[in-house]
Parts: C-alpha cells; structure tokens; sequence
C-alpha cells in the first residue's frame, strides 16, 4: 500500500511541475522476458518522455542503477521521484549518469479531498488486481506456483520447491503475466504477499482448508 500511495503521491507531484502522465507500471521486456518494471511514463511541455522511477523513501545507488538500466531498455531519458538521497554517492551517481532528481519535501501537504482521492486510487488499484487475477484461482499450474511463492523466501527457494529452475521459474512467471494472472508487481517480496492474498482468497471462496502460509 505504501509503494501504491507514493505513486499517487508523485502523479501529482509530477503533474504540478508540469509533466503529463502517459503510463502507469510499465514493463520492461528484453528478448521476451520482462526483466523489470517502471512506475510511469511521463512527458515534459517540450514532448520529451521520461521513464519514472518512484522511491517511497531516500535515493540509494542501487536505485540510481536501476532507474538508468530500465531507462535505456525503454529507450526514454530517466527521472526519478525520491525525498532525496540516501548519501552523497548516490547524488553524485545521479548528476554523473546525467539523471534528473525530483525530491518531494518530507512532509507533503494535501488536503483532505486530494488525500481521499489517493487513498482510493490505491484501493481500488489494489481489488482490481486481485479481481483481474481470479482466473489463476482455476489453474492447477497457477495455483501450484502461487503456493511455492508463498510458501518461500526468495524466487530460489520457490524454484527448489517447484522442481524447476530459476529461469523456468521466471519464464512462468512472466507467462502469468502475460496472461493476466499476476499484475506487474516488482520485488519478491510484494509476489510473496500478493499469492498469500490470492490464495487465502481462493480458500474463502471455496470454504475449504488451506495450508498456512508464512
């Protein structure tokens, strides 16, 4: 929910300082396998387009990285949203790779029609992504893969529990998204809640036990 509202939160942001938002959790695929994922696509008053990389805390270097790699594989100029950097290396990467910083103030002020109108867009992001992946509830695959995320750490774990490879496991996957089982969620640790969610949803809606997932 965090990540969802700092989006909300750098939309208007952005839109204040004259930017007009075109994409909203855009992937980036190379050779046919999405490899990542940007926030938004956004263009400036002169028509230049910008891959949007939003930082619900402080800019790090990892992040400075990630923002130029996904940025390049798009083939937009990148910019990010942040409340500023983690340390001076990470603001002096920036300037070098030639990338433009927009830091938020820390405290944001909205008002209380404005804050309602974020708040709700990322609840219903949130329920219509559960609703667009009901289908997956009815895939023994799916649902088999759903289990072994939930079930793990990290996507190396979830592979040895499936039998299969890393990249067996990426590949399904990115399949599940492209069929609309998965949103484009980045980071195992949101995949991880979010199979937790769709499973214990498909145990409510078939009323019947499933196993505890930790």
């Amino acid at each position: 929910m965090r990540a969802r509202t700092s989006v909300e939160v750098a939309k208007r942001f952005l839109e204040q300082h004259g930017y007009r938002v075109l994409r909203e959790h855009v992937p980036v695929v190379l050779r046919g396998v999405e490899v990542g994922e940007v926030d938004l696509v956004v263009e400036d008053s002169e028509g230049r387009r910008y891959a949007v990389e939003v930082k619900a805390g402080r800019l790090s270097v990892s992040g400075v990285r990630q923002a130029k790699v996904n940025s390049e594989l798009l083939g937009l100029a990148p910019l990010i949203v942040a409340r500023g950097y983690s340390d001076e290396a990470a603001h002096i990467l920036a300037e070098e790779l030639g990338i433009k910083v927009l830091c938020l103030p820390d405290l944001v002020a909205v008002d209380e029609v404005e804050l309602y109108s974020i708040v709700r867009a990322a609840l219903e992001d949130t329920v219509l992504e559960l609703a667009c992946s009901l289908s997956a509830l009815e895939d023994p695959g799916a649902v088999e893969v759903l289990r072994a995320m939930a079930s793990s750490e990290g996507l190396e774990q979830a592979a040895k529990l499936l039998g299969v490879e890393v990249r067996e496991l990426e590949a399904k996957l990115a399949d599940m998204r492209r069929r609309g089982l998965l949103p484009p969620l980045v980071g195992y640790r949101r995949l991880r809640a979010y199979a937790s969610a769709l499973l214990t949803l498909k145990r409510l809606i078939q009323g019947g036990a499933e196993p505890e997932y930790r």
